[in-house]
């Protein structure tokens, strides 16, 4: 997709939406929740989402964290318990006692 619309004009695409340059960051925040209003299957939203994200790599590193938050990416954890039990040796001979009183 991403090369067929290389090949396309701006004036040859099919999407009715214009983006303007230089507009202040709210305008394109309010763009994209605008865009987002119209896509009312989750399968369209998936596909939207997933042309959007390519630039992701792009963003630095606070701008990612920000999104991930937003989403609720967080770093899988990996619990592993570890249960150790501890027998007790059958064939270890118990030392001789000593008796405590001599008989001599």
């Amino acid at each position: 997709m991403d090369i067929f619309m290389d090949m396309m004009s701006d004036q040859d695409t099919p999407f009715v939406e214009v983006v303007e340059k230089c507009k202040p960051n709210s305008y394109y925040q309010g763009l994209g929740i605008h865009i987002l209003k119209q896509l009312e299957d989750k399968e369209h939203y998936f596909h939207f989402l997933q042309s959007i994200v390519t630039e992701y790599s792009k963003l630095s590193k606070e701008q990612q964290k920000i999104i991930k938050d937003k989403m609720g990416i967080v770093p899988e954890q990996i619990i592993k318990e570890k249960i150790i039990y501890k027998e007790k040796n059958k064939n270890k001979k118990n030392k001789p006692k000593l008796n405590s009183y001599d008989d001599y």
